[in-house]
């Protein structure tokens, strides 16, 4: 008889979890569709047409071709070093669009690193809508940066992943992968 019953009672725990699977709350969750919350959130990483990118004494400008694809405006470059630019800016274009701040700041403060910016990147989208990121120094321990955002007439300082900065320097030139 006890058997039975811890069968029974197993044959229902089985049962309950199959139905949490297959009815639960998150799998709800998995079928809303995503929304950007990054800083660039407003811009579709399809409505940029152009990337003009500085870093140090490079500034490199870049335009979407008909097919997609990113060239540098007057450079002739390989078709190896012209698809590693072109990935490295899709990347980095997901990420602003995506990659939420760590934290925002109200004011901006020296430590920031923000008056000689590691990298900046200017983004123009159709329509002459216009989006600005200005990398500064990193945080005290090293795992994010500070960023300066100019976007709709607004500016604001957040803290972001530091692998933001690394997602662009393939398109810098002498750093292919």
């Amino acid at each position: 008889m006890k058997r039975m019953v811890w069968a029974l009672v197993s044959v229902a725990a089985l049962a309950l979890l199959v139905f949490l699977a297959l009815h639960g709350p998150d799998r709800r969750q998995l079928l809303v569709e995503h929304q950007a919350e990054g800083t660039m959130q407003h811009l579709t990483t399809d409505s940029v047409n152009n990337v003009r990118i500085t870093s140090g004494s490079f500034t490199g400008s870049f335009s979407r071709g008909p097919h997609g694809q990113w060239s540098q405006t007057g450079a002739t470059v390989d078709a190896t070093t012209a698809a590693n630019a072109s990935a490295a800016i899709e990347a980095g274009l997901r990420l602003l669009h995506n990659t939420v701040p760590e934290r925002s700041f109200e004011t901006e403060a020296a430590e920031f690193g923000l008056s000689a910016p590691v990298l900046q990147v200017t983004v123009k989208a159709v329509g002459d809508q216009t989006f600005e990121a200005i990398f500064g120094a990193t945080n005290p321990i090293g795992l994010a940066r500070y960023v300066r955002i100019r976007s709709a007439g607004l500016t604001t300082v957040h803290l972001m992943p530091s692998y933001m900065v690394d997602a662009w320097t393939p398109a810098l030139p002498g750093t292919a992968r």
